[in-house]
């Protein structure tokens, strides 16, 4: 085998006996393009029949890249067949690499969405924390008045706003993980519409990766905004949350890539029927919200954004299938986000329905703060980030041609 590959996580350590390269290749007279690609390992050292290791293989790594994050993994460049010894053996069936790299690319997407959320958690809780040592400023009230005494900055109102706001993406991408991950565990269990279960977790997978990447580093930018200049410093851990998770909508797939592989290929899965099964999940845990008379009103309004949901759903995949095809997937990952929002306000809605019932039930009065919790995040997300939502699916659904009728020549001369 003869070629490079480039960004390979740990290619080269001496913490093994052996490192296997999966390594997506070309069979010499194999058509071009997916189709005509196959999968090999390629060991670092041969395995001799008696399964000790052998001589050194052809492949060595050829330099380390300097990252902007994640320092404490080392990603290689790596070159295979430099003198021509290269020895990879064919896994599966030829032809078939393509198939049988996203069986661990996807795996690999749901768990950069919980890397995501990890980090965002870890930051969250940091800012947390310090809003409620840091004493600075007077309170607002006390505005007017010299000589109150300084407060915690969790007192301030802007502070208390981020907090809550980084809360809410917490709270709702970890429901979130957990029922992906649910959904993805009971399949292949024998369970009636497994085709279509399938198709549900697999149009799940796209969002799990790009939307909790990217919100999970919105939520560390914010951590750092609730520390103040202290947060630029590497005297606290947030600016590494921040720079470590900035990898996360890069990995496994750019944030482009979900987006296009979302439209062209997800929403439409089975007919769409695993759209349709997302709709309905939603309506269910409205329906529920709806007889608690706390929580109808934002049942209502999650409802409102679930059908303007639908619409552009429909809007957006007739484009797609139209001589404007471009122009629908210029607007793919905003798509995208704005379905990740929605889910973000179902899943905290279904929180505060859960938050709700055990609260009617009787509970244990440091439990109480957590479920009032629950509902006031959910309150927060539905009559604020969801308003901002239904904004740009308005935008989606008008389908600006502007980045795709523009002349290449145009994107310069600022």
């Amino acid at each position: 085998m003869t070629g490079n590959k480039i960004f390979i996580t740990n290619g080269e350590h001496n913490l093994a006996e052996n490192i296997i390269h999966p390594v997506l290749a070309r069979i010499e007279g194999d058509p071009p393009g997916t189709t005509g690609i196959s999968i090999f390992l390629v060991p670092k050292f041969l395995v001799n029949p008696d399964s000790t290791l052998g001589a050194r293989n052809d492949i060595v790594c050829t330099g380390v890249e300097e990252k902007h994050g994640i320092h404490g993994s080392a990603t290689c460049s790596m070159t295979l067949g430099a003198k021509g010894e290269c020895l990879g053996y064919l896994l599966g069936e030829e032809r078939k690499g393509m198939k049988i790299m996203f069986y661990m690319m996807n795996d690999a997407r749901l768990n950069t969405g919980l890397q995501g959320l990890a980090y965002a958690s870890a930051a969250y809780l940091e800012a947390l924390n310090y809003s409620r040592e840091r004493i600075q400023g007077r309170d607002l009230a006390d505005f007017a008045d010299r000589g109150a005494k300084s407060v915690p900055i969790i007192k301030h109102p802007d502070v208390r706003r981020n907090l809550l706001r980084m809360k809410a993406y917490v709270s709702g991408m970890r429901s979130f993980f957990y029922y992906a991950a649910l959904c993805g565990e009971e399949l292949g269990l024998g369970n009636k519409g497994e085709a279509l279960n399938e198709a549900f977790f697999s149009l799940l997978t796209p969002i799990v990766k790009e939307y909790m990447a990217v919100m999970g580093y919105e939520v560390c930018n914010q951590a750092i905004q609730v520390f103040g200049g202290a947060g630029y410093t590497r005297d606290y851990p947030v600016e590494q949350y921040a720079r470590d998770c900035r990898i996360t909508p890069i990995y496994e797939g750019t944030s482009g890539i979900q987006a296009m592989d979302f439209l062209a290929r997800k929403i439409g899965a089975e007919k769409g029927a695993a759209f349709a099964k997302l709709i309905s999940e939603i309506s269910q845990t409205t329906a529920r919200a709806k007889e608690i008379k706390t929580l109808a009103p934002l049942a209502e309004k999650l409802d409102t954004a679930v059908s303007r949901l639908t619409d552009i759903t429909q809007i957006i995949g007739k484009k797609a299938l139209s001589p404007e095809f471009k122009t629908a997937f210029a607007h793919s990952l905003p798509f995208l986000h704005v379905t990740g929002d929605v889910i973000m306000a179902w899943m905290l809605l279904w929180r505060g329905v859960v938050s709700s019932e055990k609260l009617a039930k009787g509970c244990h009065p440091k439990d109480q703060s957590f479920y009032n919790g629950q509902i006031r995040t959910a309150e927060f997300f539905i009559q604020t980030e969801l308003y901002a939502t239904l904004g740009k699916m308005d935008a989606v659904a008008q389908g600006c041609p502007a980045a795709i009728e523009m002349e290449d020549d145009a994107f310069g001369g600022l």
